[in-house]
C-alpha cells in the first residue's frame, strides 16, 4: 500500500489528512469537489467536462453508458430531483474527472465515508473500473470500534473473531435486561420546534444559492443539497404531521398480540444507506415499498406502529403518513416515544437498513430487513428485490421464535466484529488540526492496519467477495446495468 488516495466531504479534509499521515503509506491525498480544499480539487475537471457534454446532450460517455447514468440519477438525492440531461452531464462530468484524478495518481486504495452522492458513486465506479480496491469508513455497530464497507456490503475478515470477544459484546450490546427509556422531551416535538427547523434551513438554503454563484460553483453537491427547492423537502404545510400521531397508541396497541404487531422505524429520508447500498432500484423507492407491505400486513392481521425518526422532524413530508393512516390496523406513535420502547412492545420489526432491524433481532424479535451490512440470512427475513415483498407476510406467520436466542446473537455478533476493529471513528468529530487529538492518530494507524489486511497483499477482499456479489441483481451497481433496466425514480 504506497499510495493512498482520500475522497474528503466539506468540513472532513484536515481529519482525514492527520488519519493519512498515519496509515503508514508512501503517500496520500485528499481529493475533494470543492477548490482550495484538499490536496487536489477536481472542481475544475468537472466543470470543463461537464460543460462539454451538457453542449453535446451527451446521455453516455466512453466512460459510463447509459445505463449506468440513469443507475447513478436514480440513487442520488440530488440529481434524481434535476433536469434529466443537465443531471446525465453532471454524473458524466464527474466520472471523467475522478478518473483523471485517478490516472494522475495511480493510488493503491481509495478511501471515503460512505458513499452518499452522485460524487463518490462516480469515484467508486471508476475506481473499480481501474481494478483500484475501494473502502468506505465508518463508526461500527460495535462501540469504540470502526468498520469498512463496500457499497453497504460489510468488509469482512474470514478469520473468525474470539469467541470471548463475541460473548463479550453480547453482553454488552443485547443485555437481556434491556429496559427503554418510553418517553422523551415531548417539547422538542411541536409546531414552533417545527417552523423554527424550516425557517433555519430556508436560510441556509438561500446562503448556499449566493455563495455557490459568488464562487462560481453552482453545481456543487453540497450546496445543491441544501436548497428547499429540492422534492423531497417538507414545505410549510407539513407542520400539520403535529397533529397526525395517535396519542391514544397505547390503548391501540392493546388490541393486537405482540408478535402481530409490526413496527415501522421510519429512517431519515432520504437516506444514503438505502440509496446505495439496496441494488434493486425498485427498493429505493421507500415510500412506495412501505406502503405495498403496510397493506398486504394488514390485510394478513397484522398491526403496523409507525415511529418516524426524530431526526426527521422538520423534514417530513406528511404524504407518507397520510397514506399509511389511511390503511386500517396502521398506528402512528408520537415522536417523543423511543424506538427503543417500541421495539420492547412489538414482536417484529420492518426496516431497510436501519439500526433497529439489529437491534431488533438481537433481542429476539422477528427482523425483516433489506440489505444491511449486519445481517445474517438465516436470523432475516430479507428483502433483496420487489418480488421479495410479496410473500413477507406470509413468511412472518411461518416464522417461529429462535430456537436459541443465545446462537442468534452470536452469528450476529460475530458476523458484525468479523468486519469491525479498534479504531476511533468518533475522533472526526470536533477534530482540531492545531491539537489533533490522541485518537484521531489511533484512528489513522488501527486504519492503516486494516486496510494491509484486508487488501490485495493480505485476505484480498475485493478478489476474493466482488466476485460472488455480482450479478445478484440486474439493478445493482456492482455490474454493469444492462440497457434498459434501471429505472430513474
Amino acid at each position: 500500500m504506497k499510495k493512498v488516495l482520500i475522497h474528503a466531504v466539506y468540513r472532513t479534509e484536515a481529519w482525514w489528512t492527520h488519519v493519512g499521515r498515519h496509515l503508514g503509506a508512501e503517500s496520500v491525498t485528499v481529493i475533494t469537489d470543492k477548490r482550495g480544499r484538499g490536496d487536489l480539487s477536481v472542481t475544475d475537471d468537472f466543470y470543463a467536462a461537464y460543460r462539454r457534454f451538457k453542449v453535446d446532450g451527451a446521455s453516455e460517455s466512453a466512460l459510463v453508458d447509459a445505463a449506468q447514468v440513469r443507475d447513478a440519477i436514480s440513487r442520488c438525492r440530488v440529481l434524481r430531483w434535476l433536469p434529466p440531461a443537465k443531471a446525465a452531464a453532471m454524473v458524466l462530468g464527474m466520472a471523467e474527472a475522478m478518473d483523471k484524478a485517478l490516472a494522475a495518481i495511480e493510488p493503491d486504495v481509495v478511501i471515503s465515508l460512505p458513499i452518499d452522492s452522485y460524487v463518490t458513486d462516480m469515484l467508486e465506479r471508476r475506481a473499480r473500473a481501474r481494478g483500484i480496491p475501494y473502502y468506505e469508513l465508518t463508526a461500527s455497530a460495535v462501540s469504540d470500534m470502526s468498520m469498512l464497507l463496500y457499497r453497504g456490503r460489510l468488509v469482512a475478515s474470514s478469520v473468525p473473531p474470539d469467541p470471548a470477544q463475541v460473548q463479550a459484546r453480547i453482553a454488552e450490546i443485547a443485555d437481556p435486561a434491556f429496559a427503554p427509556v418510553y418517553v422523551q422531551n415531548a417539547k422538542k416535538f411541536t409546531r414552533m420546534k417545527f417552523r423554527r427547523t424550516q425557517a433555519y434551513f430556508w436560510l441556509r438554503s438561500t446562503f448556499f444559492n449566493l455563495y455557490a454563484r459568488v464562487t462560481g460553483d453552482p453545481l456543487n453537491q453540497h450546496y445543491l443539497d441544501a436548497q428547499s427547492w429540492l422534492g423531497h423537502k417538507a414545505r410549510a404545510a407539513d407542520v400539520r404531521i403535529v397533529d397526525m400521531v395517535d396519542h391514544d397508541w397505547e390503548a391501540r396497541l392493546d388490541a393486537f398480540p405482540k408478535n402481530r404487531r409490526v413496527l415501522f422505524g421510519l429512517q431519515m429520508f432520504p437516506e444514503a444507506a438505502i440509496d446505495y447500498w439496496i441494488d434493486d432500484l425498485r427498493l429505493i423507492r421507500q415510500e412506495d415499498m412501505l406502503l405495498t407491505l403496510a397493506r398486504s400486513l394488514s390485510e394478513a392481521g397484522f398491526q403496523i406502529v409507525v415511529k418516524d425518526h426524530p431526526l426527521q422532524f422538520g423534514f417530513r413530508q406528511t404524504a407518507l403518513l397520510e397514506a399509511l393512516r389511511a390503511i386500517p390496523n396502521v398506528v402512528l406513535a408520537p415522536y417523543e416515544v423511543s424506538g427503543n420502547a417500541l421495539l420492547a412492545l412489538c414482536g417484529v420489526n420492518l426496516t431497510a437498513t436501519g439500526t433497529l432491524g439489529l437491534q431488533a433481532a438481537l433481542l429476539g424479535s422477528v427482523s425483516v430487513a433489506g440489505q444491511a451490512y449486519y445481517v445474517v440470512d438465516q436470523d432475516f427475513i430479507t428483502m433483496r428485490t420487489w418480488e421479495d415483498l410479496a410473500d413477507v407476510a406470509e413468511r412472518l406467520l411461518k416464522t417461529e421464535p429462535p430456537a436459541s436466542l443465545e446462537a442468534r446473537q452470536a452469528r450476529i455478533i460475530a458476523h458484525v466484529l468479523s468486519g469491525s476493529f479498534d479504531g476511533p471513528f468518533m475522533s472526526l468529530f470536533d477534530f482540531k488540526a492545531d491539537a489533533p487529538s490522541d485518537d484521531a492518530t489511533q484512528m489513522g494507524r488501527e486504519l492503516g492496519a486494516r486496510l494491509r489486511r484486508m487488501g490485495p497483499d493480505g485476505e484480498d477482499w475485493h478478489g476474493r467477495v466482488l466476485s460472488e456479489l455480482h450479478g445478484r441483481h440486474p439493478g445493482s451497481p456492482l455490474n454493469p446495468v444492462p440497457a434498459g433496466r434501471a429505472r430513474p425514480i
